[in-house]
């Protein structure tokens, strides 16, 4: 399990207070030992030209962490998308096996079907331990083998085929987004970035000298804070199968086995 989906599966004011209380303790005992080595007064002569860099270093940051989170909650949207629509796919698509003329055969679609989205939620439910989606992965294939084998034989069954192998293909496609979505991660690039880019712009309010030590702790805290809960948004916005803003499988998918066992 990778740090993300570890900090992922804690309850997030513990995920919260985890991260605030390394960025909080980092900028406290490294200020405490700058502060110890280098007195004030030498670090206030240079208090002018060091806001000025400060100011620079903070916009930068700040548009890094700015365009992270557009980004991650683009994909987030993305993969929001991808479920409601194959969400409203897969409810289609039942119904057009359900109606299919041929009752034999629309019963072992439907049975196929059912049999799919079952173990899709029971996975969905397990997601926080990784695993990958093979079960649904197979009854996926033997229902797709199941619907392209067939040989429809009056004008009113293959119309209605057509309608289901168009749907077919679609469910498979929304799904293998949603699966890829559940996997993508911000590239490793990115997070040196954001994480030595918060090193370093702690780091460099140790540099500012002021009378009151009081002051400058509470300062260096809230601003260690506050990049600690932004880098929480972007670890939340980056795992959309994880977390408290985790999607979940599609809505229909319950909605289409409380109708399949309705009909038993």
């Amino acid at each position: 399990m990778s740090l993300a989906a570890y900090l992922l599966s804690l309850p997030p004011w513990l995920t919260i207070g985890l991260l605030v209380m390394v960025a909080v303790s980092f900028s406290i005992l490294g200020f405490l030992v700058v502060h110890r080595y280098v007195p004030v007064k030498v670090r206030q002569i240079h208090n002018d030209v060091a806001g000025f860099v400060f100011a620079t270093l903070g916009a930068t940051y700040g548009v890094l962490l700015a365009f992270v989170v557009i980004v991650v909650w683009e994909q987030l949207n993305d993969a929001k998308s991808n479920v409601a629509n194959e969400s409203s796919v897969a409810y289609v698509l039942y119904h057009d096996m359900d109606a299919f003329p041929d009752d034999a055969f629309s019963d072992a679609m439907l049975a196929a079907m059912t049999q799919y989205l079952r173990m899709s939620i029971e996975e969905q439910a397990r997601e926080s331990s990784q695993q990958s989606p093979e079960r649904s992965e197979s009854a996926m294939d033997r229902l797709l083998a199941l619907v392209w084998n067939f040989v429809p034989d009056s004008e009113h069954e293959r119309l209605v085929y057509g309608r289901i192998l168009d749907n077919m293909n679609d469910l498979a496609r929304y799904r293998n987004l949603r699966l890829q979505s559940s996997r993508e991660e911000l590239p490793g690039a990115i997070w040196i970035g954001v994480v030595v880019g918060a090193l370093i712009t702690i780091a460099f309010t140790f540099l500012f000298g002021t009378e009151n030590l009081w002051a400058h702790l509470t300062i260096m805290s809230l601003l260690a804070t506050l990049i600690a809960v932004v880098i929480y948004v972007v670890i939340e916005l980056d795992h959309p199968s994880l977390g408290s803003v985790r999607i979940g499988p599609p809505d229909s998918y319950a909605r289409i086995l409380e109708l399949a066992n309705a009909k038993r």
